[in-house]
């Protein structure tokens, strides 16, 4: 058994390459970083067999527990560069509160294994998510009412969400992005959305065509459609007093704001 343990751990670094190799002619979409339009956060992890292993199966064991903790590290250090709003990464809210460090880290913990790839050699590579609803659900505080702002609701509903063009603009997407007027006065942010919609949706979606977004289901069947004038910040977006009027009309019916029926078009 120790012969044939040697004989896999031992097997040149170039084969595991040639292995890797040929799996990656397969159809894998799975691509580490963060994924807006699934709303996940992806890492890899990797794990090495260990020599002083006592058997093929204690081995490969230990590369698995290797390669969970490198897809913790990875996907932690992903979170840090996540954009929180237009003023702050996750990683700078992070290094000034322990408490919420904690607490992200032992979210990241429970992310979900999308894949597992097992190597000759008795390596390990796995790939795995966490939800980003997950992530402000722990970053964002919990308000303390489900509303802080009045929303319109009286009237028939005529729209059912919000599409936002922001295409050649370059936002940066966030966990907790703004819309503002042409004076910088708050159209819709965190604050607007209730906190089970925030739990469940999140503050806005961001997908890569207004098409795409007009048939999306967190919008609806009847979308609202307006165009970001400019950026306010690496993330905020400015839209003409004229579409920040009509989301303000007492007589017009937004309550789709209050369950982030929010779409941003980006490139």
């Amino acid at each position: 058994m120790k012969n044939a343990l040697a004989a896999i751990l031992l097997i040149p670094a170039i084969a595991f390459a040639a292995e890797r190799a040929d799996s990656g002619k397969q159809a894998r979409p799975f691509i580490p970083g963060v994924n807006w339009e699934s709303r996940t956060i992806r890492a890899t992890g990797k794990g090495a067999p260990s020599l002083k292993a006592p058997s093929i199966a204690a081995a490969r064991i230990g590369a698995e527990k290797a390669a969970e903790m490198d897809a913790l590290r990875n996907i932690l250090q992903t979170v840090q560069g996540v954009q929180l709003n237009s003023e702050t990464r996750v990683g700078e809210a992070l290094s000034s509160n322990g408490e919420l460090k904690s607490k992200v880290e032992g979210t990241a913990r429970g992310f979900r294994r999308v894949d597992t790839r097992f190597f000759s050699d008795g390596g390990v590579e796995i790939d795995v998510e966490m939800s980003i609803e997950d992530l402000l659900a722990d970053v964002l505080p919990a308000q303390e009412e489900p509303q802080k702002v009045t929303i319109p609701t009286k009237g028939e509903l005529q729209s059912t969400g919000l599409v936002v063009d922001a295409k050649s603009l370059n936002p940066t997407p966030a966990l907790s992005p703004r819309l503002l007027d042409e004076s910088g006065k708050v159209v819709y942010e965190a604050a607007f959305v209730t906190r089970e919609a925030l739990k469940a949706n999140g503050i806005a979606g961001y997908l890569k065509s207004v098409e795409q977004a007009r048939q999306s289901a967190r919008v609806g069947q009847k979308p609202r459609l307006v165009k970001a004038l400019r950026l306010a910040g690496p993330s905020d977006l400015v839209i003409s007093d004229a579409d920040a009027s009509r989301l303000r009309d007492p007589e017009g019916n937004a309550s789709f704001l209050a369950e982030g029926r929010v779409i941003i078009v980006v490139d």
